[in-house]
């Protein structure tokens, strides 16, 4: 099976309309590159606007990818609490963290991207994640990584954490599916770096302690060990915006967080990946996007589903 992976698309149609000439060509050229199924980490919105949910559902029926066989999606932390957009916003945004309902974003996720997350395995119908969604050889594993609000430990919501239950509920899931010939894949939208790998120069020394403390995943150590016991083989996730591959305990990571919100308005990139039973290849791609020329072709004109009712958020 060939997965297209994409995360952080942040779309806007205010600040980031370009996001979604982005998001349509790349789409496009993964699907002319043999793509079988898309997994999106996270981050679809940049500020948990309905709006921008419902522009990706119609992006994903435009290519008819609006089906669980052939779309996958989790949350990230713009899509639960947003972020600030302007200058303005920075000093209000913790007390709009603050007056965010967690779950109930949640459940609006969901209910957003509901064609998705249809026939998946969960522990019941109320508990989203952790998720299972069986395809031909090949089960992926969605989880929920984005933590809880805190003054002290979350402070720009953006850190990330998957609760005991969460864990628990994996471990569970796992060994009442049937999944032993199955090749597993794990979607995150947090990333698991070594914090001695973000430090890389002077200049990225400050913002990798930073980073150490405003986007870091708590326990990411059990959670690895968790993959290991349960033979994961890959895990896809985003977070941190760059087009990155490495290995941890023999499992391979990709973070395809730069595929459309990056330093270039006219590149974007994505993430072919390979899974086989017996191997997994990956294929970094990327495309110039060209946003100058006819934006309206890949805008699309794009309205809202009228035959879908948008939660108001």
């Amino acid at each position: 099976m060939r997965i297209a992976h994409l995360s952080d698309l942040h779309l806007c149609s205010k600040f980031k309309r370009e996001n979604i000439l982005k998001t349509n060509k790349l789409i496009r050229h993964a699907l002319d590159k043999g793509a079988e199924h898309f997994v999106i980490t996270g981050d679809i919105s940049d500020n948990a606007n309905s709006g921008d949910f419902n522009t990706f559902r119609n992006i994903l029926r435009k290519f008819d990818l609006l089906r669980a066989d052939k779309a996958t999606v989790i949350i990230g932390n713009h899509d639960i609490f947003g972020g600030p957009q302007a200058a303005s916003d920075i000093i209000k945004f913790p007390q709009k963290c603050i007056n965010t309902d967690y779950n109930r974003k949640i459940y609006y996720f969901v209910n957003y991207f509901r064609e998705l997350f249809e026939g998946t395995y969960r522990y019941n119908d109320e508990v989203f994640f952790p998720f299972v969604k069986v395809l031909d050889k090949v089960a992926l594993i969605g989880l929920n990584t984005v933590d809880y609000y805190s003054r002290l430990k979350n402070p720009f919501a953006s850190n990330g954490h998957v609760s005991k239950l969460q864990r628990k509920l994996f471990s569970q899931l796992l060994f009442s599916t049937d999944l032993k010939e199955k090749v597993k894949v794990v979607l995150a939208h947090h990333h698991f770096y070594r914090r001695n790998e973000i430090a890389r120069s002077s200049e990225e020394s400050l913002w990798g302690r930073i980073e150490n403390y405003t986007m870091k995943l708590r326990d990411k150590k059990k959670l690895i060990k968790l993959f290991t016991q349960n033979n994961v083989k890959l895990v896809l996730h985003g977070h941190s915006h760059e087009m990155r591959e490495y290995v941890r305990e023999g499992i391979s990571f990709l973070n395809a967080g730069a595929s459309i919100d990056n330093n270039s308005v006219s590149e974007a990139a994505l993430f072919l990946v390979d899974v086989y039973p017996a191997a997994i290849q990956s294929e970094l791609c990327f495309i110039q996007t060209n946003t100058t020329a006819n934006p309206e072709e890949d805008f699309g004109q794009i309205q809202l589903d009228n035959q879908y009712k948008a939660i108001p958020a």
